[in-house]
């Protein structure tokens, strides 16, 4: 079984029409009609928002016969012969707006929702979704990547989170917690990013707050692989 096999075998189990995975994997309805007649094959990044929404590994769809022996991407057990997730396999989560990868700024309430793997969304029911912007976290994220965040889990030293700072405006970076203040720590190719610390000796650690615990991303739809 090709690859054009697999997605036309994933559309027919999900009773999708071509219009329809092709809202999901970010591609014109054409691009699906082409994949499936084998003429083309989906670049990495549709492959994976595929995988994502429907909560599969990439290789049920890439490798032969992998539609046969699908392995649910979140507890890694084999999913029933001849079945997928349903629709319902995504959820809404909404959007607060834009987070900082590099100097913090303000967030832009954009009042929108974005839908990520439904067993994501369940296991972080209060979790909403932040988009970064900048390079700071470059190694980890590219910019447009969507961050999840959960406001009610805690956050240990060196794990990654979104700061609230100055009052209304913030960042994604390492979060640590020292005796002596909070520093922020970039994971940047970009030499001009450092450890951003903040000294409660001197009063800098009253405006920050911590917003939430970083637990899922998702790469932007036009990111090149």
């Amino acid at each position: 079984m090709t690859i054009a096999d697999n997605i036309k075998k994933l559309r027919k189990q999900y009773d999708l029409s071509q219009k329809e995975l092709a809202e999901i994997a970010h591609v014109t309805d054409k691009a699906v009609s082409s994949w499936e007649k084998g003429n083309s094959e989906p670049r990495m990044g549709a492959i994976q928002r595929m995988a994502d929404h429907f909560g599969i590994l990439k290789s049920s769809i890439i490798e032969e016969n992998g539609m046969d022996n699908l392995i649910n991407i979140h507890n890694h057990q084999p999913l029933p012969p001849g079945t997928v997730a349903t629709k319902s396999a995504s959820m809404k989560v909404p959007i607060y707006g834009y987070i900082s990868a590099g100097i913090p700024f303000e967030m832009i309430s954009t009042d929108n929702y974005k839908e990520v793997p439904a067993p994501i969304a369940k296991d972080y029911p209060n979790a909403f979704l932040l988009q970064i912007e900048g390079d700071s976290m470059n190694k980890l994220f590219p910019s447009g990547t969507y961050a999840l965040i959960d406001p009610c889990l805690e956050v240990n030293n060196g794990e990654i989170a979104a700061v609230n700072v100055n009052g209304y405006e913030a960042t994604l970076k390492r979060f640590f917690k020292l005796s002596n203040g909070i520093a922020l720590e970039p994971e940047s190719y970009n030499p001009e990013h450092s450890v951003q610390f903040f000294d409660c000796r001197k009063g800098e650690c009253e405006d920050i707050r911590v917003l939430g615990k970083l637990v899922w991303h998702m790469a932007p739809f036009n990111i090149r692989y």
